[in-house]
C-alpha cells in the first residue's frame, strides 16, 4: 500500500529550516500536487524555545532532543540544517542506521565526511539529498547528477560565494575600499558568523569538493582543493585590469580534468567582460559547466539566503518524497556508487594560467630589463606591459601580463624579483587569468 502521507522532520529551525517549515505548509497543497502524496512536518528539533514557538506547529511536535525525530517510525525523511560537523554528523548517520532518508544543506559535513555519509546510506539503502548545499535554490546538484549524466564533465568554473563576489563588485563598481565593502555586505547578513570562511575561500572550497566529487564519481577531499581568498586584493588593480585590459574579478572556484592530473582550486581570477560569469555580479552565485556531449551550461541564481535555500531543501524533500510514494528512491540524488576512492589532485605549482601582474618599482634605468630578465630567464613569457606615471622619488607601478605559464615557474621568478629589495619596494600583486 502506498502511503498516503509521507512524515519529515526537521532538526534545526534557524533561517533556512524555519524557512522550511513555513513554505512546507504554505504550499502544502502545491507539494501534494507535485510529490503525489501529503508531505507532513511531524516533529520539529531546536535548542532555542522561541524558535520553536514561532513556527506555528503544535507543541506535541516541538522538542529539544533530536533523538526524537530519530525514534519516531512515521518519519521517513530527516532534515538537517543545524551545520557544522559535530552534532550534525551525529544527526545524519543516525537518521541513516535509522533507516531513514536524509535531506541536508550542510557544506562542510558532506565536504568532511563524503565517504562516510554514502558509504552508509548505501550499506543501508538510504537516500541522501543536498541540493542546497552549494547553490542554495541553483539546481546545480541535479544538473550534473540527472540532466548530464551521460556527459563526461571536464571542467567546472563557478562563483559559488556571493559575499566574495558581492565585495568585488562594490570594489570595482562603487569604488569602496575592501574593509567598506565587507563592512556592507555584513550590514546586509551576506557574511557567515566568522567572515574568513567566504573572503578565505573555505566556503567556495567545500563547495568545490562536493561539485568536483560529483563529477568524478569519487571523493575529492576539502583539504586537496588550493585556496587562495580575496582579502589582498587592492581596488586600483580592478580598475587597472578593466581600463587596459577590459577584464574583471571574480572569486572562481576552479574543477578541471587535465592530461598533468585533476586541477582543484578557488582563487581570485581575471575574466574577460565578454566571459559568461563576467555579467554575474554582487550576491549571485554562477557556474558554467562543460559538458562534454551537452556543451557548455550555465546557471546562475541566489547562492545564499533562507529563502532560496529552503527552497534547495524543499525540492529535495519532494523529490523523496515522491519516490518514496512511488515504492523506492532510484531517482533521488544519491549516486549508489562504491566512494572508497579519492581524488589525487595536481600540486598548484604544476597549473598553468596566464597572469596580471602589477610590480611596484624605483623609477631608474635598467629596472625594466632586469625584471623581464629574471621572467624569460624562469620562461615566462610577456604579453603586454605599461608604467602608470612616473615619480622622481617613489615608486612606481609597471603592469604586465602574461602568456599561459607554470605556477611553479610564476613562483620563482617573483621570488627574486621581489628579493631585490633596492628596486622593487613591494611584494608584487599576481592574480591569474582566466579565458
Amino acid at each position: 500500500m502506498r502511503d498516503s502521507r509521507i512524515g519529515i522532520g526537521v532538526i534545526g529551525l534557524g533561517t533556512v529550516g524555519g524557512s522550511v517549515v513555513r513554505v512546507l505548509k504554505r504550499n502544502r497543497a502545491l507539494v501534494r500536487a507535485r510529490c503525489g502524496v501529503g508531505v507532513e512536518v511531524r516533529r520539529a528539533v531546536d535548542l532555542d524555545r522561541d524558535r520553536l514557538r514561532a513556527i506555528g506547529l503544535p507543541p506535541k511536535c516541538l522538542g529539544s532532543d533530536f533523538h526524537a525525530v530519530l525514534d519516531d517510525p512515521e518519519i521517513r525523511i530527516v532534515v538537517e540544517l543545524i551545520g557544522g560537523v559535530g552534532v550534525a554528523r551525529e544527526v545524519v548517520l543516525g537518521a541513516l542506521r535509522a533507516g531513514k532518508h536524509v535531506v541536508t544543506a550542510n557544506k562542510a559535513l558532506l565536504a568532511a565526511h563524503w565517504q562516510e555519509i554514502f558509504a552508509l546510506a548505501q550499506e543501508r539503502g538510504c537516500a541522501v539529498g543536498f541540493e542546497a548545499s552549494v547553490m542554495a535554490g541553483v539546481p546545480v546538484i541535479r544538473s550534473i547528477e540527472e540532466g548530464l549524466a551521460g556527459n563526461v564533465i571536464p571542467s567546472l568554473l563557478g562563483i559559488l560565494n556571493g559575499t566574495s563576489n558581492f565585495i568585488l563588485t562594490r570594489m570595482a563598481g562603487r569604488g569602496m575600499e575592501f574593509s567598506r565593502a565587507l563592512d556592507e555586505a555584513r550590514s546586509k547578513g551576506l557574511c557567515e558568523a566568522n567572515a574568513s570562511l567566504d573572503i578565505d575561500g573555505h566556503d567556495a572550497a567545500q563547495k568545490l569538493s562536493i561539485l568536483g566529487s560529483l563529477s568524478l564519481g569519487k571523493w575529492l577531499p576539502p583539504a586537496e582543493v588550493y585556496r587562495e581568498g580575496i582579502g589582498g586584493i587592492e581596488r586600483e588593480d580592478l580598475v587597472e585590469a578593466l581600463q587596459e585590459f577590459d577584464y574583471v574579478l571574480r572569486p572562481l572556484a576552479i574543477f578541471k580534468q587535465t592530461r598533468a592530473g585533476i586541477q582543484a582550486r578557488v582563487h581570485p581570477t581575471f575574466i574577460p567582460k565578454t566571459h559568461p560569469l563576467a555579467s554575474v555580479e554582487d550576491e549571485f552565485n554562477a557556474i558554467l559547466i562543460n559538458a562534454g556531449t551537452a556543451g557548455p551550461v550555465t546557471l546562475v541564481g541566489k547562492g545564499a539566503g533562507a529563502d532560496p535555500a529552503a527552497s534547495g531543501v524543499i525540492s529535495d524533500v519532494v523529490h523523496l518524497a515522491r519516490a518514496i510514494h512511488q515504492g523506492g528512491h532510484e531517482g533521488m540524488l544519491l549516486p549508489l556508487r562504491p566512494t572508497k576512492e579519492r581524488v589525487s589532485v595536481a600540486p598548484i605549482e604544476a597549473v598553468e594560467s596566464k597572469f596580471y601582474l602589477r610590480f611596484s618599482v624605483l623609477d631608474r634605468p635598467g629596472v625594466f630589463s632586469f625584471i623581464t630578465g629574471v621572467l624569460g630567464k624562469n620562461r615566462v613569457s610577456i604579453a603586454s606591459c605599461h608604467q602608470r606615471g612616473r615619480s622622481e622619488r617613489g615608486a612606481v607601478p609597471v603592469i604586465m601580463t602574461t602568456h599561459r605559464a607554470r605556477e611553479g615557474a610564476m613562483r620563482k621568478a617573483l621570488a627574486e624579483t621581489d628579493s631585490a629589495t633596492r628596486i622593487v619596494k613591494r611584494k608584487t600583486i599576481a592574480i591569474r587569468i582566466e579565458e
